[in-house]
């Protein structure tokens, strides 16, 4: 127990012991931003123990005015300081070990104020538009502050500076706040910035407008506006677009005695307000122009060489550029030292010539020292003799109605005239002119007769004698014709002649002149120079030509009327076709017709065939005509089977046409027991259908082969033709357009049978109509066909060589009940949406035609035995009708016999 107590006195010597030996650390009050704040700000003291780096081992103590207070961290904030908080703040720390404690701080006072007002301030307060001011806003006593600057229209943004310098263009209120942290002060008190528009200095010349050399001129500085009174002024001068001379002047006005080339230049100046805190605008340049002392001449009207009795004007003439000036004019005559005359005008008048004088002028500045040069000096001859004028011609003999004759009033001297012209009296003028001669356009026959000339010249006009009359004779001009040959349609490449042939009866060696108008332009046709002009045309030849003749004295007759050759691009082709078809039975008649598509003359046809397609083409017949020639075979053989085609030509050299398209043409026997069946039966066919062709012998015998021409020769049953089938029958199960050709059957010694023409079409409609010709007096059925279903609404109508011949109302079907030859044409059909089928030619053959007088009266006479018994039997059974009630069955067994 003692030895416990003992161990407990020695620890508590020890813990005295360091404690006396370690220094104590001193705490201190710091307040952010000073210790004055505001009312209602924000306040943070912080207790700081002095050496201390780690605060959380140190409990705190806060004092205010020496009472402790509730706070025990290291941080004291008063979130809304009143004045009730302000004092003197001290703290002091221990450490929560309890081993030791801090010395107390030194006391802090608080001071608590009332919601600060900014001081506000701008610099300069009274601008010009564009000059800066500096505003300055200060919070005194205090720090931490952020800055704002206001205007009634703007609100800028808060900024740690309290200075900011600004542009100003107009006059408004600015003020100032500031803030620290998210405590705010009250506005300052508002100044207005005056802002006046800065003044632009002015330069004026006195006197204004050009000077000349040795003249006196002062520029004046004018500045207004902008409420400044005391400037200073600076003068300078640019020369060739560089500064020549710099501030030559501080005076407002600036004068220059006796200017000279070297002054001319650009002057400008400018203001500054004598202390050089404003300044005004630079005025625009006023150029000073320095010239030369002005030229001047002496102009005599009508001329320097004059009549007795003449009036004379002289006219001062300054340099064009000065004219405008306020001149002075003053005149001299021969050597004397003073005016004769002087006037504000420029003109001196002699009312009646008649001594040779001389006069110069010059010219004054009306309000200013300053003249110009003098004058050339001028002498005045007058002559004594009136002049008399010569009237000649430039045609010789009679002149043509519409030629040009020119009349020319002669005078030997002087000029300044106007010259008179009379036909038929001198007390009658038929026109005046400025020169001396009078030219008459496209003459007339009354134009001819007896004709005068004078001259005259001057106020009062002063006139010469009349010319001796000179005759005028003027007869009808004859006219050209224009002829073209071969002909005014033609082609690239032909050879045409023009000829131009003048109507007259007199015997006239004539030159020829050609025109064309083409594009409204008229050219001159150099090619031709003779009266007949042979000329290889092309398509940029076209245009409307004329000509006319010149006589050897130069008379031109009239032009003649326009003729207007047109020259196609493309070489024509001839088109064959014919009539009455291609398909034809020995005996008939046909037609071959070639002709010249817009063309009229000239052409001479030739018509080739090939007969067996593998030979060439040999010469059947040629004619001479206009556009259109005929070839015609009177009775058809089997002989003119082929291909045939046909061309033209004409003018010298020969130019030929392309030659026809090929037509090929059928001849068959005159009857036959063969027939071609065509399923279906018709002439036209969509593409992609099938077509089925076969001939069938009614007698059973062979040897028959269904043939074909398209582009070329072969059998339809080949595999070229992708068809199916023996050679008696073809079955085409798609068709195309190339399919499109004459069909026909054909033996094995060739003999050719039913040709008949199968066209193919793309489009969605056709015609239904018969292959083979209708016989008179039969009927005939048309229909128009569509690709796909038909259509909601069948309306269709049917079209003969152009013409409507049916307009159906509802319906795709036309019937003519009884064909007749007028009926022969090409037919085709139109729908209202679809569109129009191709065209098919249907042929109408008569009775008389399928049979020989022979073969009739071989049927009449077979037939009429048996035409007898049946009249006979007609009657016993209408004889029988009236007798016993069994009388129907007799009937019947009649008519069962008929």
């Amino acid at each position: 127990m003692e030895f416990r107590s003992l161990l407990l006195v020695l620890l508590l010597i020890s813990s005295i012991d360091s404690e006396e030996t370690v220094e104590r650390p001193k705490a201190e009050v710091v307040v952010l931003h000073g210790e004055l704040v505001f009312e209602g700000e924000s306040v943070t003291l912080t207790c700081d123990i002095n050496g201390e780096t780690s605060v959380t081992s140190w409990q705190y103590r806060w004092y205010k005015d020496s009472v402790i207070q509730q706070n025990k961290h290291q941080n004291y904030t008063i979130s809304s300081v009143s004045k009730s908080e302000a004092g003197q703040y001290t703290c002091e720390g221990t450490e929560i070990s309890g081993s030791r404690s801090s010395d107390t701080s030194d006391a802090v006072t608080l001071k608590v104020s009332d919601i600060p007002k900014p001081t506000f301030n701008v610099q300069p307060q009274s601008v010009f538009t564009g000059d800066s001011v500096t505003l300055t806003c200060e919070v005194h006593q205090s720090t931490g502050w952020e800055y704002n600057f206001y205007t009634p229209s703007q609100h800028g943004n808060y900024e740690a500076s309290g200075t900011k310098t600004i542009k100003v263009s107009d006059g408004v209120q600015y003020w100032c706040s500031a803030r620290r942290r998210n405590y705010y002060t009250y506005n300052s008190d508002p100044i207005t910035v005056t802002v006046e528009k800065r003044p632009k200095a002015q330069v004026s010349l006195w006197p204004d407008g050009r000077l000349f050399r040795g003249e006196t001129v002062t520029l004046t500085c004018d500045i207004s506006g902008g409420g400044v009174t005391n400037w200073q002024y600076s003068w300078n001068k640019t020369r060739h677009s560089q500064l020549s001379q710099y501030n030559i002047s501080n005076l407002q006005y600036y004068t220059i005695r006796s200017v000279s080339g070297s002054d001319a230049g650009k002057y400008t100046c400018r203001g500054t307000e004598i202390r050089g805190s404003w300044y005004s605008h630079i005025s625009d340049a006023v150029t000073l122009t320095v010239s030369d002392l002005p030229r001047v001449t002496v102009r005599v009207t009508p001329d320097t060489s004059v009549f007795t009795g003449e009036t004379v004007t002289l006219t001062c003439e300054i340099e064009e550029q000065y004219r405008s000036l306020d001149w002075r004019y003053l005149w001299y005559k021969d050597r004397t030292v003073n005016p004769v005359f002087s006037s504000d005008s420029n003109i001196f008048t002699i009312s009646s010539a008649s001594d040779q004088d001389e006069f110069w002028c010059r010219g004054e500045r009306a309000k200013r020292p300053s003249s110009s040069q003098d004058s050339d000096h001028v002498t005045l001859s007058v002559k004594g003799s009136k002049p008399k004028a010569e009237l000649t011609s430039d045609t010789e003999g009679s002149v043509l109605t519409g030629n040009t004759v020119t009349l020319t009033c002669l005078m030997n001297q002087f000029t300044g005239w106007k010259f008179n012209w009379y036909q038929h009296t001198q007390n009658t003028e038929k026109t005046t002119t400025d020169t001396n001669t009078y030219t008459m356009s496209n003459v007339r026959v009354s134009d001819g007769g007896q004709y005068w000339c004078r001259a005259g010249r001057g106020n009062p006009v002063y006139y010469t004698d009349y010319s001796d009359v000179l005759w005028i004779n003027v007869t009808e001009s004859p006219k050209a014709v224009l002829s073209v040959e071969p002909d005014k349609q033609l082609f690239s490449g032909e050879t045409v002649t023009l000829r131009c042939d003048i109507q007259t009866k007199q015997d006239t060696e004539w030159t020829y002149s050609w025109t064309v108008e083409k594009y409204n332009q008229q050219y001159t046709v150099n090619r031709c120079k003779t009266q007949e002009c042979k000329i290889r045309v092309y398509h940029s030849d076209s245009g409307h030509y004329t000509c006319r003749g010149k006589s050897v004295n130069g008379q031109n007759s009239e032009k003649s009327e326009a003729v207007t050759p047109t020259v196609s691009s493309y070489k024509p082709k001839t088109l064959l076709r014919v009539s009455p078809q291609q398909w034809l039975t020995e005996g008939d008649s046909v037609t071959l017709m070639c002709e010249v598509n817009r063309s009229s003359t000239g052409w001479t046809f030739s018509w080739f065939t090939e007969h067996n397609l593998s030979s060439g083409y040999d010469l059947v017949s040629d004619s001479s005509g206009g556009s259109k020639g005929n070839y015609t075979v009177s009775s058809a053989a089997l002989k003119h089977t082929g291909v045939y085609m046909c061309g033209a030509e004409r003018g010298d050299p020969v130019y030929h046409t392309h030659n026809s398209s090929t037509q090929p043409l059928w001849i068959t026997g005159v009857s036959s027991s063969v027939s071609l069946i065509i399923r279906p039966n018709r002439t036209q066919h969509f593409s992609s259908e099938s077509l089925s062709l076969s001939c069938e012998d009614h007698r059973n015998s062979t040897g028959w082969t269904v043939r074909r021409y398209t582009n070329t020769l072969e059998t339809c049953s080949s595999s070229s033709v992708r068809s199916t089938g023996t050679e008696s029958t073809c079955t085409i199960r798609s068709l195309i357009t190339s399919d499109t050709g004459v069909y026909w059957c054909e033996s094995e010694s060739g003999h050719k049978l039913h040709p008949v023409n199968i066209s193919i079409h793309n489009g969605d409609v056709i015609l239904d109509s018969p292959v083979h010709p209708v016989t008179e007096g039969d009927s005939l059925t048309l229909h128009c066909l569509y690709r796909d279903k038909n259509p909601s609404n069948l309306r269709a109508e049917f079209y003969k060589d152009g013409s409507v011949v049916q307009n159906q109302t509802t319906g795709d079907m036309m019937i003519i009940s009884t064909v007749s030859k007028s009926h022969e044409g090409f037919y085709y059909c139109k729908h209202p949406e679809r569109g129009e089928s191709p065209k098919s030619w249907i042929s109408v053959t008569g009775f008389q035609d399928e049979m020989s007088g022979l073969k009739i009266l071989s049927f009449l006479l077979a037939v009429c035995p048996y035409l007898i018994v049946t009249v006979v039997l007609v009657f016993k059974c209408y004889r029988l009708r009236d007798e016993t009630s069994d009388s129907s069955d007799h009937m019947k067994k009649c008519c069962f016999w008929m």
